[in-house]
């Protein structure tokens, strides 16, 4: 199996500019989103502070919230930086401390394919940062026994088995019998509908907490059977010592019949103060919680009543579908609240997706809900999947967002898919948006037949101002042609034409317009689900497009954003000019990475790859890039779209070359020479300023490779240590005065 740490270091710089919504200013509205979030309490930055750790099933992404509230208050900062320093996770990931030295530990899924296995990373600080290493046990005489993974012994003497829980499941890690060391409960991962104890033997064996020492010492944990066919409802066992079944009635612990397992999520909690462990359930098949109340001990556990609407005291969690539990102190009152939230990666509640249930008991324990939309009220939040563009749609001289998404779920069903528009009313220098129409164009009238909206603006018909073109789930495209004229508000005229439903790609168009043949047409490069590039050739006129059905290159560059083993890769294009007039093309990708690529001509001749993983960024799944210069200082800047329906901001070391320069600030259009170009051993810059001069030198990823002074605007640069390729250097005098980027070619 093996493990990975992440290490994600972002090249780029976060972004984060004022949003507002519906008159409430936005606390984080660029920290993503979220559809199925699992909650945990973990001290990021050792200030003994419990802060905030959100996984979300949904994608696999992480992030980080650091508390900043007060005693009975709920009050969070997005802090992204330090989630960099968890491993990669899958499918769930529970934060706890299992050796109690204040550095939280993480219980999580293996990472290998398929497997159900379950693995732990052991926390620590170092500089006052929350990081983690891999747990390593030892399996005597099991030299097949992944260290890293749990393994238990079999009831066969010399024989070891897996810890199985479904990659669906979410189990319980808590200390079920009251020893202080943490045990797990799940069910089997295989079969069945009764709960195991997997019972941490540390503290027996004289280990302390610093051992994760399991064994199965309970296959019929609280004598219940949960069956999956009764809504929130399962068999209790009329006596402590027998096992129940819901078809067969009560039977011996030992001879129980696991022919079932549906999927469940699992919490546990001391409801009465009385040392032993109630039980909540969520399962795949209902929208409802079960919590059973413990009339044993910790020692046997026996569930006795139950309530199968949990907290029917006061609003019943009703989430669509497989709702997840979380115990956890949110509000900083010292009491631990309940937190429901969707645990299926698709097809949930995706805008109520964070039920929080404060506890209102003096002691003991009370839920009162107190809001679905904890945390996603404040953040840019479309439902499921997002596609951002950036455009000046009012003329105003400011970069305006336009999102498309796939809808919002109800009941299982995507609905109401649209384009929002989030007008800018901030400066040209400081970006503020504010969400001015959750229905532009009306889209939505061709909802729910058709859903998942991608925006792209361009100049299809040559008019100098830009169109629009949508594309859709079934593959084709909305043509909605601007009519207002250069320089104006967008006023857009949808155009009927047959031609912009026949240019079907299958499923999933994501349409980029750009003359890539460079004949002074646009073209359409269109991206689709099963990953490949298509490039539509405009045979039309410069005031006409026109473009055949079927494209006239499925599988431009060779691009295939498919990560097998699965057979999908719903790529994105967004494509950038760069300095030297040439293209680079960066994809968004099922998997969530960005990949990037140069040599972009209308050809299926494999492109150029600069990165497959461009900025070192992932958002989760289905990311949809889009660039623009939003606060004016000639560089672009790169907003990301992902399944969790949220948005992402970052600073691109690119220059944006679609701006006049006349419109930079401070920038004093004087065109350095580089010569000889390409270059081999050194390059003589010629920059007639008459000043010393700062210069730095980026490769085409955006990191920094050089950098230096001079005290003359006329120097050499070495580049012999350089790596063949494209470079730009960016020059700045010492009265402020800069030049535009210009590119630079080291050869061999």
């Amino acid at each position: 199996m093996g493990w990975q740490l992440s290490a994600q270091t972002q090249m780029f710089q976060r972004l984060d500019f004022p949003v507002s919504s519906n008159g409430q200013t936005l606390e984080f509205p660029f920290a993503g989103g979220l559809n199925a979030p699992q909650l945990s309490a973990a001290d990021l930055n050792q200030d003994q502070i419990p802060d905030l750790v959100v996984f979300d099933r949904s994608g696999d992404v992480l992030l980080t919230f650091l508390n900043e509230g007060t005693p009975g208050k709920t009050s969070y900062r997005f802090a992204p930086e330090y989630a960099c320093y968890f491993p990669l996770l899958r499918d769930y990931a529970l934060l706890r401390d299992y050796n109690g030295d204040g550095a939280a530990d993480i219980f999580c899924a293996s990472l290998a394919v398929s497997s159900q296995e379950v693995q732990v990373y052991t926390g620590y600080f170092e500089n006052k940062i929350l990081k983690f290493k891999p747990f390593r046990s030892s399996y005597p005489s099991c030299p097949t026994c992944d260290p890293y993974a749990i393994f238990y012994p079999s009831t066969i003497p010399g024989f070891w088995n897996n810890l199985l829980i479904a990659q669906t499941d979410l189990p319980a890690v808590d200390d079920i019998d009251g020893d202080g060391d943490l045990d797990i409960l799940t069910f089997d991962g295989l079969a069945g509908g009764h709960v195991w104890l997997a019972e941490n033997m540390s503290a027996e064996m004289g280990f302390g907490n610093d051992s994760l020492i399991y064994r199965i010492t309970d296959r019929c944990w609280g004598r219940f059977y949960e069956s999956g066919v009764l809504p929130c409802i399962n068999c209790l066992s009329p006596k402590p010592d027998t096992c129940v079944s819901c078809f067969a009635g009560p039977i011996p612990v030992d001879d129980r019949d696991d022919s079932r397992h549906p999927g469940s999520t699992i919490m546990t909690f001391d409801q009465e103060g009385d040392g032993d462990k109630e039980i909540v359930l969520g399962d795949i098949s209902f929208n409802c919680f079960n919590m059973m109340l413990n009339g044993g001990n910790a020692n046997v556990a026996w569930m006795t009543e139950q309530d199968s609407g949990f907290p029917s005291y006061s609003t019943p969690v009703d989430l669509t579908t497989f709702p997840a539990p979380f115990y956890l102190d949110l509000n900083n009152d010292g009491r631990k609240d309940l937190v429901a939230a969707p645990n299926d990666k698709f097809r949930n509640d995706d805008t109520e997706c964070i039920w929080y249930y404060p506890n209102t008991a003096a002691s003991g324990h009370h839920f009162e809900l107190q809001t679905k939309r904890l945390f996603v009220s404040d953040m840019i939040d479309v439902g499921t999947a997002s596609h951002p563009a950036l455009v000046d749609i009012d003329a105003d001289g400011r970069l305006d967002l336009v999102v498309g998404n796939y809808g919002y779920f109800a009941d299982g069903i995507a609905q109401n898919a649209s384009l929002q528009l989030f007008r800018n009313t901030g400066s040209s220098s400081s970006p503020k948006f504010n969400l001015d129409d959750e229905d532009w164009l009306g889209l939505s009238e061709f909802a729910p037949n058709d859903y998942d909206f991608f925006p792209a603006f361009g100049d299809l018909d040559n008019d100098n101002d830009l169109d629009l073109l949508v594309g859709s789930n079934l593959g084709s495209l909305y043509y909605y042609r601007n009519t207002a004229g250069p320089n104006k508000p967008m006023q857009f005229q949808r155009d009927f034409n047959a031609m912009w439903v026949t240019m079907d790609v299958g499923s999933f168009s994501t349409p980029t317009i750009v003359d890539l043949d460079s004949d002074g047409l646009m073209d359409i490069v269109m991206g689709e689900r099963n990953g490949n590039l298509n490039f539509f050739r405009n045979i039309g006129a410069p005031d006409n497009p026109v473009f055949e059905a079927s494209p006239t290159l499925s599988k431009i560059g060779g691009v295939d954003t498919r990560v097998p083993p699965s057979d999908v890769g719903y790529s994105i294009p967004a494509i950038v000019t760069l300095p030297n007039g040439a293209f680079l093309l960066v994809a968004g990708t099922q998997e969530g990475h960005l990949e990037a690529y140069t040599d972009i001509v209308a050809s299926e001749s494999p492109y150029g790859v600069v990165s497959d993983t461009y900025g070192n960024l992932d958002e989760g799944n289905r990311s949809s890039p889009a660039f623009g210069d939003l606060d004016g200082d000639g560089m672009l800047d790169l907003v990301v779209g992902n399944l969790r329906g949220g948005l992402t901001v970052y600073k691109t070391e690119l220059v944006d070359c679609t701006v006049s320069s006349n419109n930079l600030t401070e920038i004093r259009q004087i065109a350095p020479h580089l010569s000889p170009n390409p270059a081999r051993h050194w390059v003589r810059v010629d920059w007639p300023v008459g000043q010393p001069v700062q210069w730095q030198a980026f490769d085409v990823l955006g990191r920094r490779v050089a950098q230096g002074e001079a005290p003359d605007s006329v120097f050499t640069i070495p580049v012999s240590n350089w790596e063949p390729g494209v470079y730009f250097l960016e020059m700045s005098s010492s009265r402020g005065q800069r030049a535009g980027r210009c590119a630079l070619t080291v050869a061999r």
